[in-house]
């Protein structure tokens, strides 16, 4: 039971008979907030029934559930994509204006500024950047290779099954690099 006194299941849709009435007591010029007492229906559902049937003339409950039907069809991401590769700089919103204005969509069908957004971050620049990730990669390891430690010989053979801890530098080899490294130094 709602707060008017009437006995209808919450979310779900108004009964057919329900919805011609509220539209019936309009045409014959009743008040919306009368509708409401009298059906015992909020003000807002015979509200949104009658925005409803002014619009599209139904008295039909919208679809419950279920997704948008997809509006990125291949040719309006071809589209996208040959819009972003004529103008690298242009922005997601004013491709959608371009998409209205050369009519690839119209109002009812054309992709949000978020879906065009997403369309040129997952379709149109997957290869560009991942060209110019490797690019950057490269670059950076050239630039770090300057700053790269010394390369160190490879450690001596295992004489024994339980090598000492320290056989690296009593055996020298990481003496003979600092020898030669001192040697090289001028005084």
């Amino acid at each position: 039971m709602n707060q008017l006194g009437g006995v209808f299941v919450n979310g779900r849709p108004l009964p057919n008979a329900v919805r011609l009435r509220i539209v019936e007591l309009a045409q014959l010029g009743v008040r919306p907030c009368d509708i409401s007492r009298q059906l015992r229906v909020s003000h807002g559902c015979v509200s949104k029934i009658l925005a409803r049937f002014h619009e599209t003339g139904s008295i039909l409950p919208g679809a419950i559930g279920g997704s948008k039907p997809r509006v990125t069809t291949p040719k309006v991401v071809a589209c996208i994509r040959e819009l972003k590769r004529r103008d690298p700089g242009i922005f997601a919103w004013e491709i959608r204006d371009r998409l209205l204005s050369e009519g690839v969509c119209d109002k009812g069908n054309v992709p949000s500024v978020s879906s065009i957004s997403r369309i040129l971050r997952n379709k149109v620049t997957h290869g560009v950047a991942t060209a110019a990730a490797t690019a950057t990669a490269s670059i950076q390891a050239a630039q770090l290779s300057r700053w790269a430690p010394p390369h160190h010989p490879p450690p001596p053979p295992l004489l024994g099954a339980y090598p000492h801890p320290h056989s690296y530098y009593l055996h020298g080899y990481y003496l003979q690099g600092a020898a030669a490294a001192a040697a090289a130094q001028p005084l």
